[in-house]
């Protein structure tokens, strides 16, 4: 059976992190070092640029403008420091140009001056304790780690640590009253979030992050400007938790958990399978989830093996499957609307 797309829903397998830069840096780390979720494992200058109209303000042509510098392409610069000056036939009329910022002559050209400016570094941690199984140069590495994993389908680009709590049922949203008993530092598995105030509330008590079926698509602003991770398994709107993650975070409640930014993922640290511990995984589950239309969220069992044409309302005629969802519903889904999940 083929479909567009697959999710990974694991109670125990090997996982391959890849964490980069977004730009080139110094990697610091080698193969087969064993690393911590907050260890730095690469780093970079953050740069930006700066064109400076330095012809303009000497007053000379374009073309003349190199004879005038203190500075050639590639030097560096302190901000305050003489850039250019111009002298005329009387003392007075001498004219000076100082950088505003400090950096490094880029680029001259059109009677400009292009600098590249430095405004600190950018650290990428390891996000998960694991061992660096190859080096991406310049750029990051690849940590590989055991344990489970549950991908996501949105994030908002903050990373952090922490212990499993389930909040609600899988079908419910966290509320600000909900909190009440939640803990600083607790990873909170939920249903759905549809008022503002439970992430307000939620960051006011310092807890480690959110995962979520949905939220609230009026919800994202302030969600990404959270100063705790939030990571959603379904997407927007009220679609309740999909039961295979669901049920791997009830088992995995009081466990250490790392949620991962990009791509959204959630790795809980255990030593063997949480569904089954002893048991050693041969073969993928053949279950999958609908990502999208009416039943979405849902989690079932292809009942075929090969795909069927379905006639759409709107006269579209699409490859469809044969699904037993969990409510014992079986229905033709479009291929298109269907996720394998990959354990």
């Amino acid at each position: 059976m083929n479909f567009i797309r697959s999710v990974r829903i694991s109670p125990f397998s090997l996982i391959r992190v890849e964490r980069r830069l977004p730009f080139p840096g110094e990697v610091l780390v080698r193969t087969g070092e064993s690393v911590e979720p907050q260890q730095t494992i690469a780093v970079a200058e953050q740069r930006g640029w700066v064109c400076l109209e330095v012809a303009k303000e000497l007053g000379v042509k374009e073309e003349e403008l190199e004879r005038f510098l203190k500075k050639k392409p590639g030097e560096k610069i302190e901000a305050g420091e003489e850039l250019a000056s111009r002298k005329g036939f009387l003392p007075f009329t001498y004219v000076s140009y100082a950088s505003p910022v400090s950096g490094r002559v880029a680029a001259i050209g059109m009677g400009m001056v292009i600098l590249e400016t430095i405004s600190g570094n950018i650290e990428l941690k390891a996000g998960l304790k694991g061992t660096v199984s190859e080096i991406i140069p310049y750029y990051g590495a690849i940590i590989e780690s055991k344990g489970a994993l549950v991908e996501g389908a949105w994030s908002n680009n903050k990373e952090r640590e922490g212990i499993v709590k389930v909040a609600t049922d899988k079908d419910k949203a966290l509320t600000p009253e909900a909190l009440q008993t939640a803990a600083k530092g607790f990873v909170l598995i939920c249903g759905t979030i549809q008022d503002e105030g439970t992430l307000s509330k939620a960051a006011a008590l310092q807890i480690g992050g959110i995962v979520a079926g949905s939220l609230k698509a009026t919800l994202r602003d302030q969600a990404l400007s959270m100063p705790y991770p939030i990571i959603l398994t379904e997407g927007f709107g009220e679609t309740p938790m999909n039961s295979a993650a669901f049920e791997l975070f009830r088992t995995a409640e009081g466990y250490e958990v790392t949620l991962l930014a990009s791509p959204p993922s959630i790795v809980i640290s255990v030593a063997e399978d949480l569904l089954a511990p002893g048991v050693t995984r041969r073969e993928t589950s053949s279950k999958v989830k609908v990502s999208r239309g009416h039943y979405k969220g849902l989690v079932g069992e292809p009942l075929e093996k090969e795909q069927r044409e379905l006639l759409l309302e709107s006269g579209y005629i699409t490859p469809a499957m044969l699904v037993r969802l969990e409510n014992g519903v079986e229905v033709r889904v479009p291929i298109a609307n269907l996720e394998a999940i990959e354990s």
